[in-house]
């Protein structure tokens, strides 16, 4: 008696089976880890940002002496922040937004325009609130939204967030 025994087509379809729904399982989870990382990439650029302003803006008005509330724009959008500097170098010191891109400047003394937002990233809703009451010097309420800058409207690249911090000048600047 010959006892050869060879995969039978039924076993050849089920092992192909099996090799297909690895495949296509493991294809989904690399799918779905990719556009999580380039979500998380897009978050952190925008957080990232945000940060950068709000810790600038904190720092400025830690060395301020007064609100340039002539030369603020309060309550609109986009919104001016302009701060007398105790050192003269740096005096005024005015945070906007660029006219062109949305992108956060400030413009320290006679050092010119400097962004503080990356291109990666679009700053727009820039509200500065004057909330400066008799008894401080001056205190300021920020909010604005970054988004991230998203040519293709691919929904993976685009990330938006609404940001809003209050800054004081500390009383013993006077």
């Amino acid at each position: 008696m010959n006892n050869q025994r060879g995969t039978t087509l039924i076993e050849l379809l089920i092992y192909i089976g099996i090799v297909g729904i690895l495949l296509t399982t493991v294809s989904v989870f690399l799918l779905n880890l990719l556009s999580i990382r380039v979500k998380t990439v897009a978050m952190s650029q925008v957080v990232g940002n945000a940060h950068l302003i709000q810790d600038r803006l904190s720092d400025a008005m830690r060395h301020a002496e007064t609100i340039n509330v002539g030369a603020s724009t309060f309550g609109s959008d986009p919104g001016v922040l302009s701060l007398n500097m105790v050192d003269v170098a740096d005096d005024p010191e005015v945070f906007s937004l660029t006219a062109d891109n949305g992108q956060f400047q400030v413009n320290k003394g006679v050092a010119g325009n400097v962004l503080l937002s990356s291109d990666g990233v679009e700053v727009t809703n820039l509200v500065f609130e004057q909330l400066t009451s008799a008894s401080d010097v001056g205190v300021v309420q920020v909010r604005f939204t970054l988004k991230t800058v998203n040519p293709s409207l691919n929904d993976l690249f685009h990330y938006e967030e609404s940001f809003q911090t209050t800054l004081r000048i500390p009383l013993d600047t006077q």
